[in-house]
């Protein structure tokens, strides 16, 4: 798909689902936060829990299919939109400016 259509994706959801398996460090998170989605992933997702935290930046929940129904369900533009504001600011303080800065300390 392209960055376009990636993009027109993201700018029309509600929420992003990203539950990977064995996942040490995934951009899906980065890239919802920084078109203003929160994320909703799952207790078992590895590298996504580092930066998703539950009704902070998204959902986090049990890998289970009814859990995460219940999820969903939960949903609602007001607090989607904060979560979303909430990732967004800590996306836009991943930058390597900032990781040298880090490093160097």
């Amino acid at each position: 798909m392209s960055e376009e259509e990636l993009a027109d994706l993201y700018a029309r959801c509600l929420a992003v689902y990203y539950a990977p398996v064995d996942e040490d460090f995934g951009m899906v998170p980065y890239e919802a936060f920084l078109s203003g989605k929160p994320v909703v992933t799952t207790t078992d997702a590895g590298g996504p829990l580092e930066v998703v935290t539950d009704r902070v930046t998204g959902l986090v929940t049990e890998p289970r299919a009814e859990a995460l129904a219940s999820a969903f369900a939960s949903l609602n533009a007001e607090d989607a939109a904060a979560w979303g504001r909430a990732g967004r600011e800590l996306a836009e303080r991943v930058s390597w400016d900032a990781t040298i800065d880090r490093l160097l300390a």
